[in-house]
């Protein structure tokens, strides 16, 4: 039996999200995955991802089963969309559009949170939301390099 490539990343992505550095800083590897997923697939099968990493984040969390999957299936559908708009193979577009999405997701999250009447006041909120928009976006960068460079070889070998 074949384990699909997915899935071991997915699998990896939830191991290296419990190391302390990643976890102290806030950083979500999840929707990295959402994010670089949905740029090279169409917009069921990324918010398919979405919600799949979603349900898994939130019943490995304590909270209740909600936020991250409409946040991350929503991500999803943006980075599926976005795709017609930019150019996937470049760092910068890559980068960007990592930095737009984990913005989105933590307005989502809160938003949920905020309807359901377990949000923390803002000031806690919004620093913790930048830390996390911030981290995952420069770690989004340094992913993107090495798609963008994998992909570039393996595709183009010229170009590499």
């Amino acid at each position: 039996m074949k384990i699909p490539q997915q899935v071991l990343w997915v699998l990896a992505l939830f191991f290296l999200q419990q190391l302390p550095a990643v976890a102290e800083w806030g950083i979500d590897l999840p929707l990295l995955f959402v994010v670089l997923v949905g740029l090279r697939s169409p917009v069921a099968e990324g918010a398919g991802w979405g919600f799949l990493l979603g349900l898994m984040q939130d019943l490995l969390s304590a909270g209740w089963i909600g936020p991250n999957v409409i946040a991350k299936t929503l991500t999803g559908i943006l980075a599926s969309m976005a795709k017609k708009h930019i150019y996937r193979e470049k760092v910068f577009t890559q980068t960007f559009l990592i930095l737009v999405s984990a913005f989105f997701h933590q307005t989502v999250v809160w938003l949920v949170k905020l309807w359901d009447g377990s949000a923390p006041n803002s000031g806690d909120v919004l620093w913790l939301s930048l830390r996390m928009v911030f981290s995952t976006a420069l770690v989004g960068m340094v992913v993107s390099f090495f798609v963008v460079k994998f992909r570039r070889r393996r595709f183009d070998p010229a170009t590499a």
